[in-house]
């Protein structure tokens, strides 16, 4: 059973960004990760949440990024701990507050507990703040897994990353793709992303080979720079080694030239 809970909403909402230094923090929770990055009011704050992931996520490795930022909104200390705390009950999730917003996206086992923590949250809500909940009730990680796999499947068929002969910058036509991949990548942060570039045969294999890369970064580049952790990601260029048609025509070698990503699980 699939449940989807709160408005849906676009990729431009959902990427929020510390742009002329308004405070920000992340949390984000995978199957063996918790990252902390953003802003934190006091050396004390940052204290009691990285006592709070270790507490709360004993068995997870840990990544911290934070900056004290003395002149935060009252309450953000307390928002950010229940919100921390409210983690605890997925399967994997992204917070991301701010001064006006708390955006929510995540996998839960038990929408009623999700709610519940998260009804903590909006009783201590900072003045003018408000909270845009979007979440996946999913029975299990097994099913949770298929799912994501059957999404990004479905976006990529009959479709392809293309870029302009011999260039390394991706065509038009590639980032509405791309941008729905990105998506479904959010939704299943347990995740990883592997890119592998490919050529044709034609011209040296020492040049290809750099030009596959460079594609495969350049792909992997947008979709860092939309938000998906970079340590999701893997980018590998491989020439002309692997063609789909072992053919030397102008269709085969169109065919050969190619980005493949592949949605991946541990």
């Amino acid at each position: 059973m699939l449940i989807w809970i709160g408005a849906a909403q676009t990729q431009e909402e959902t990427l929020l960004t510390d742009q002329a230094g308004d405070p920000e923090l992340t949390i984000e929770v995978s199957k063996t990760q918790v990252t902390l990055r953003g802003s934190v009011s006091s050396v004390a704050h940052e204290s009691i949440l990285r006592q709070r992931v270790h507490t709360l996520f004993p068995e997870k490795t840990t990544s911290f990024d934070l900056r004290e930022r003395p002149a935060l909104p009252p309450g953000w200390a307390l928002v950010s701990e229940l919100a921390l705390r409210a983690t605890a009950e997925t399967y994997s999730s992204t917070i991301v507050i701010n001064a006006s917003l708390i955006q929510t996206r995540g996998i839960v086992g038990d929408a009623a507990r999700w709610r519940e923590s998260l009804s903590r949250v909006e009783r201590n809500l900072v003045k003018g703040m408000e909270i845009d909940d979007q979440v996946i009730e999913i029975r299990s990680i097994g099913s949770l897994d298929r799912h994501c796999l059957s999404l990004f499947r479905t976006a990529l068929r009959g479709r392809k990353i293309e870029f302009p002969r011999a260039g390394t910058k991706l065509s038009s036509s590639a980032y509405p793709l791309l941008d729905e991949l990105i998506q479904i990548a959010a939704d299943c942060p347990a995740s990883g992303i592997v890119i592998t570039g490919h050529t044709d045969n034609t011209g040296e294999e020492t040049s290809n080979l750099e030009l596959s890369q460079s594609r495969a970064d350049a792909v992997a580049a947008y979709i860092i720079a939309s938000g998906i952790v970079s340590e999701r990601i893997s980018a590998t260029g491989v020439g002309s080694s692997r063609p789909l048609v072992d053919e030397a025509t102008a269709q085969a070698h169109k065919l050969n030239r190619r980005i493949d990503i592949e949605l991946v699980f541990p």
